[in-house]
């Protein structure tokens, strides 16, 4: 008798299933396209498995194609990114001889010859020209309009012609200031670094090729060329910190999807207040009840991953902790919001797929790693998303950079959150409605 009961009571458990809420709330096991596929499974008993033994590798295939493809050679991109000249020279200043080599070279001043960059379709991108101050300079790049600005001074021209041989006294320094923004994207300003320098380059070799007929530089000037001071406004302390300003997001959107995800099958509340007749609004107590769970879970993680880049070594922090801890929790507020609509929506692995792809989608496009500007036209999507905002937003609580950015990105997340929030407690409303009124239809029968 009692081998028996324990028999039956290892075939209970066995039959016991882990997920007993795994259809979502309108799910009808009656309906009339449920039976239909019920007819499909008898004859082909594999096919779901078959679906997503088919659909997961080619998911797996398209991101890896897209990430890894998207990086894979960025130098192609390179020649559509755009730079500006800002030239100030103000050309010969009461020289004579000066005004006369100007005049031969057909010119009023040598800062103008930095458009000879686009003659031949550089490599290194597209030069805009314009005359203006070195606060104009500064400004194109904090607006994020052009990646570098070449700030040519005024006495440009003067100090140019003074290393000719034919003027008199010692070589002089030549300096042009290169003004660029680090933070705005870490990696592609390197890439573009090293292609701006064959510009460069180039560029000291025509201009002493023009004026050699004229009369060649100064040795020490052929030899030195034209200094550029590199002006960087918004400098990244170090790699690991440019890369927690997008990793940082994954590991908050990770932590969404597990919330909702146990939340929504481990609640003990939901069944202590729905299940129960006697107890007054328990639909309005789970859904008060889940959503602070939600936020406590998810501040805990916020402090947990905000608190990491400190334990690793020096932060570069402008806006200061509370900005950021207060940020991670504002978009980790859009990712509940989100996250907790597609699992009433979907069935339990339906809803692992479509969350994973997105968070992935969301990862490749964001520009964390390189700048969409040199990448292909697809990444684009990430404008998207609300990851894109988040990364450009902390890039400003951490370094400074794209102050003029902040209020789109803030509304963008805030739109995605309040979309998603409200509609995600409606469909947990439905949700606990329609279990509700299950329990009292079984309570009277």
């Amino acid at each position: 008798m009692s081998g028996r009961n324990n028999e039956n009571e290892m075939i209970s458990y066995d039959k016991v299933d882990p997920l007993p809420t795994e259809n979502p709330f309108y799910y009808n096991e009656n309906s009339k396209l449920n039976s239909i596929i019920k007819e499909k499974e008898k004859k082909i008993p594999y096919i779901h498995l078959g679906i997503f033994l088919l659909v997961i590798p080619l998911l797996s295939f398209l991101m890896g194609l897209f990430y890894i493809g998207g990086i894979w050679n960025p130098i192609e991109k390179i020649p559509d990114v755009k730079y500006i000249i800002v030239n100030d020279d103000a050309g010969c200043i009461n020289n004579e001889s000066c005004t006369q080599m100007l005049g031969m070279l057909n010119s009023t001043t040598l800062g103008s010859f930095y458009t000879k960059l686009n003659d031949n379709n550089h490599p290194a991108g597209t030069f805009e020209y314009m005359e203006g101050s070195r606060n104009d300079a500064i400004e194109k790049v904090e607006k994020h309009k052009n990646w570098v600005s070449l700030y040519v001074p005024k006495n440009f021209t003067m100090l140019v012609l003074g290393n000719l041989n034919l003027m008199p006294g010692a070589a002089n320094s030549v300096v042009v200031e290169e003004i660029y923004d680090e933070a705005r994207s870490y990696t592609t300003v390197q890439f573009l670094k090293k292609a701006l320098d064959k510009a460069k380059e180039a560029f000291f070799n025509s201009i002493a090729a023009k004026v050699e007929q004229y009369g060649s530089f100064k040795p020490q000037f052929l030899i030195s060329g034209i200094e550029y001071k590199e002006v960087n406004l918004y400098p990244v302390p170090g790699f690991g910190q440019n890369f927690s300003s997008f990793i940082s997001f994954i590991l908050l959107w990770i932590g969404t999807i597990a919330t909702a995800l146990i939340t929504h099958f481990v609640f003990p509340l939901e069944n202590h207040w729905v299940e129960k007749k006697d107890v007054s609004h328990p639909i309005l107590k789970t859904i008060g009840a889940k959503t602070l769970t939600n936020g406590i879970i998810m501040f805990a993680i916020c402090v947990i991953v905000s608190v990491i880049p400190l334990c690793c070594g020096t932060v570069e922090m402008y806006k200061g902790y509370a900005a950021l801890l207060f940020f991670f929790f504002f978009f980790s507020l859009c990712g509940l919001g989100v996250n907790n609509c597609l699992v009433h929506l979907f069935h339990f692995i339906n809803f692992y797929l479509i969350a994973v792809t997105f968070m992935i989608l969301q990862f490749i496009s964001c520009g964390g790693l390189l700048h969409q500007n040199i990448q292909y036209g697809f990444f684009k999507i990430g404008k998207a998303f609300p990851m894109f905002y988040a990364v450009r937003e902390l890039k400003y609580i951490y370094f400074g950079s794209g102050k003029h950015t902040q209020t789109a990105n803030v509304l963008i997340i805030l739109a995605w959150t309040v979309v998603s929030l409200p509609i995600s407690l409606f469909l947990y409303y439905l949700e606990l409605k329609n279990k509700r009124a299950k329990i009292n239809k079984n309570t009277s029968n």
